[in-house]
């Protein structure tokens, strides 16, 4: 049975963004969804996305000028990995993913997903989907071998429980959508600070994705400005960008990628550290030229 959306589409015409990508520019958060009679959603699940494709990405990256992603696990699809690895398959050998994995996961099964492109294993605490985070130690270790980060969905008030955790991981550890910091807070709030503390740890990434999520005043965003370059101040190294296309989870109003890109420009004025988070950061976060190469 083929169930109806409750969360609206993509912003169907997007925006040339006011700045040019640089060559190689990665947009290092997006999902893929459907066909659902292909690939069936999970049960429960906290929503039903509608059908977008390939073809639907390719048209809205071409227009930012994005020549690299990141495909990663939504909620919906649960642990079945099959729908990232047919979009890394489908959009070619610039793309990896991010995949849900669980702890007890065999190693052959983890080489298997790591010779098709995963890159990532994704902890979601924020979006209803397979958590896993009581056991992230045993994941991280097994991981590790195969040079994996691990990536967490979850809200900055959940940064104190696992703090300390936090600090143990043998492994890059990715926090998506500015650790959903709410800008209705102070970037002086200790929740903030912690992750600005982490951030600087080494092996701590976020990605300057989800603006639309944490923001209060709504498009064009500006009030999550604060928020997005504390974090750049913070490692500018270790900061990458996303759209979050097709925004799930996001009402009533769907933002335009191409605003969400000029965005960035803001996040980020000067083009050398725009370069940084579009393109440097990313290749060394999830290894596209290694990619290329097989």
């Amino acid at each position: 049975m083929i169930t109806r959306p409750t969360v609206p589409g993509p912003d169907p015409d997007t925006k040339p963004p006011k700045f040019k990508a640089p060559p190689g520019a990665a947009d290092c958060h997006f999902h893929i969804f459907g066909p659902e009679a292909e690939y069936p959603y999970a049960e429960p699940r906290r929503y039903t996305p509608v059908q977008v494709l390939e073809n639907d990405y390719r048209k809205m990256a071409g227009v930012l000028g994005l020549e690299r992603g990141v495909v990663v696990q939504a909620s919906p699809y649960g642990a079945d990995n099959a729908r990232v690895l047919e979009a890394i398959r489908v959009l070619g050998p610039g793309y990896v993913g991010v995949g849900v994995v669980d702890a007890d996961a065999s190693e052959e099964r983890l080489d298997e997903l790591n010779r098709l492109g995963i890159r990532g294993a994704r902890i979601n605490m924020a979006s209803g989907g397979r958590s896993g985070i009581e056991r992230m130690s045993e994941l991280a270790a097994k991981i590790k071998n195969f040079g994996w980060h691990m990536q967490f969905h979850l809200h900055a008030g959940q940064l104190p429980v696992y703090e300390e955790q936090f600090w143990k991981l043998p492994v890059d550890v990715v926090f998506d959508h500015m650790g959903l910091f709410p800008v209705d807070l102070p970037i002086t709030h200790p929740d903030f600070q912690m992750l600005l503390r982490l951030l600087e740890s080494g092996n701590v990434w976020v990605k300057l994705s989800g603006a639309e999520r944490i923001s209060r005043s709504g498009s064009p965003y500006h009030d999550a400005i604060p928020v997005a370059r504390a974090l750049i101040d913070a490692a500018p190294e270790r900061v990458v960008w996303g759209t979050d296309w097709p925004h799930t989870n996001v009402k009533p109003i769907i933002p335009n990628d191409g605003d969400l890109m000029d965005l960035l420009a803001e996040f980020a004025p000067e083009d050398s550290v725009r370069r940084r988070i579009l393109v440097e950061n990313p290749c060394a976060l999830y290894g596209f030229e290694e990619r290329k190469s097989l």
